[in-house]
């Protein structure tokens, strides 16, 4: 037992100094500055390909987060003009939208362009308006121009013009996957991200072609042709893939009838909703511009301005710096201080800035204490947590546990998802009829699968409370056993907490406590076999310590 301990902590050790130089190496790179970026959606369609017409039917009613401006063009789908066997399709697509001048409409919604080439700033300047922080506000308002700065941030706003490409692949509903008693869809979803390319010089020669009430025609064709010879060409930024499935039992089934029931309408809407939702999260995992940036405007509880207008959701994360100077190189370097996550309690604040805007609330779950002032930036995660351990008691051995954390679906903070196993051999002296198994051995193979809810609790920055309760299925087995009885099998319900330590933000050493109590009788191929597990297998159950390592990402 003491030498798995040693392994699991040097393990922890080796892994907690090897990523911790890998972020130490990412901070010095973070930006701390934030401005709304704008989004447009298009749909690549395969006509040929499965339930591409339904698919296109639910993209024009997407949702799109309120972190984004809309500039959305009034046909939010084309048709892929290649094959998906295509080579290089992220070069396929930006051709194709470079040839459709898609850059150009973009820009044109900025400025509010009209069939008679007649533009203007009032779209530039709301947006200006509303992507002001508070301290933005406080600070135009010592200025003799007031508001008129914040209308001017706008321009730079265009600067941070994207086009997402989403692709739906592989659409399939639950019948055609062979799911019975389900219904609902599936789909992979691949989404392209392109920026327009305007900078200074692109900038200038579209105030070249404005339009002023006093030109003369001609003057006003000139100026038309020139806009038209401005080259808004796009370049591609990355891709990403996910997953997203939208499905529920039947209502015929048990399960169905506990939920409320779905048609399958309404489920693809929200699949093809999921896949937007999923691909734009792991853009922000990822994409600098994305990532929102503030700071902590208040501590004991944490606080920060920020909310819906940043498209904040519950448990989101987010990594805290401080900037401390360094004398060798004369400058001010972020340094990461800790990490925290959203809470419930997200504030409504999709308003113009006037130097109030309302607060949310955060928890820390790593890290040393935070002060305000800190620069606050989004760091999205998969949201995934690994165990690898052992368990020590009647029932043990190798354990592996996958937590999954629930937070941003249904807003509550800290609750997870897991499903657990685990493995082991162990002699046994039987107590039960030798016909059960038709032979007698002392060595038995135990391996057991479940799942379950847990809830987190930080008792302090750096140390969580986790209980958690599950029920699952525990097999033994022998090469021996007669092949016509078959293994056993029988049901488990497990309850416990287990309590976690940080090395690093996103390793903890793990130890905790369960209860085993089995619910059911042993089964094998011909059924029950009417002997309680505890009678075939003396004292199993009970008690069980644990001890590992987790991961986080």
């Amino acid at each position: 037992m003491r030498t798995r301990i040693c392994f699991i902590v040097i393990s922890a050790l080796f892994f907690s100094n090897m990523l911790f130089s890998q972020t130490n190496d990412g901070i010095k790179k973070i930006s701390s500055t934030y401005d709304r970026s704008s989004i447009t959606i298009l749909y690549m369609q395969f006509q040929d390909e499965n339930h591409s017409e339904e698919v296109k039917g639910k993209v024009e009613s997407l949702f799109i987060s309120d972190k984004y401006y809309n500039n959305n063009l009034g046909q939010v789908f084309f048709s892929a003009p290649f094959s998906r066997n295509t080579s290089a399709i992220s070069d396929e697509i930006k051709n194709y939208l470079n040839e459709q001048t898609v850059g150009r409409q973009v820009i044109s919604r900025w400025y509010a362009r009209q069939s008679d080439g007649a533009m203007s700033m009032d779209l530039i300047f709301d947006r200006g308006m509303f992507n002001a922080t508070d301290a933005a506000f406080i600070k135009a308002q010592s200025t003799k121009l007031g508001n008129a700065v914040l209308q001017d941030y706008g321009n730079r706003l265009i600067e941070r013009s994207y086009i997402l490409v989403l692709d739906y692949e592989s659409v399939k509903t639950m019948n055609e996957l062979k799911m019975p008693k389900m219904k609902g869809w599936k789909s992979t979803v691949t989404g392209y991200l392109f920026k327009i390319n305007y900078n200074e010089e692109t900038q200038n020669a579209l105030y070249d072609s404005w339009i002023y009430p006093e030109d003369s025609q001609s003057v006003k064709d000139e100026k038309n042709k020139k806009f038209e010879q401005i080259n808004f060409s796009l370049d591609y930024v990355t891709k990403t893939t996910v997953y997203a499935t939208a499905s529920q039992a039947e209502g015929t089934s048990q399960l169905g009838r506990l939920l409320k029931e779905k048609s399958e309408d309404e489920l693809l809407t929200e699949m093809v909703q999921k896949g937007y939702d999923e691909t734009l999260y792991y853009l922000e995992k990822n994409h600098e511009d994305f990532m929102v940036k503030t700071t902590i405007y208040q501590v004991g509880p944490i606080r920060a301005k920020i909310g819906k207008k940043e498209g904040l959701k519950c448990d989101n994360r987010y990594f805290a710096y401080e900037y401390v100077y360094d004398e060798k190189t004369n400058s001010s370097k972020p340094k990461m201080r800790g990490v925290i996550r959203a809470t419930s309690k997200i504030v409504d604040n999709r308003q113009v800035a006037k130097g109030d805007m309302p607060t949310s609330k955060f928890y820390q779950t790593a890290g040393r204490r935070l002060k305000t002032g800190y620069l606050l930036r989004q760091q999205n995660d998969m949201g995934i947590e690994v165990i690898g351990g052992y368990e020590f008691g009647e029932v043990g051995g190798g354990y592996a546990r996958l937590d999954a954390r629930l937070g941003r679906y249904i807003g509550i903070k800290a609750l997870f998802l897991y499903v657990d196993g685990g493995a082991e051999i162990k002699e046994y002296e039987y107590t039960y009829p030798k016909s059960i198994l038709g032979v007698e051995t002392n060595d038995i193979l135990f391996y057991r699968y479940g799942a379950g809810i847990a809830k987190g609790f930080m008792l302090t920055r750096n140390v969580e409370l986790r209980p958690y309760v599950g029920f699952g299925q525990e097999v033994a087995t022998y090469k021996d056993w007669d092949e016509a009885a078959g293994d056993l099998k029988v049901l488990y319900v497990k309850g416990g907490a287990n309590l976690a330590l940080n090395l690093k933000h996103n390793i903890q050493v793990v130890g905790g406590a369960g209860y085993f109590s089995f619910v059911s009788n042993a089964e094998n191929d011909n059924g029950d076999t009417e002997i309680a597990w505890e009678d075939i297998f003396k004292d199993r159950g009970g008690v069980t310590a644990m001890a590992g390592l987790k991961i986080m990402f």
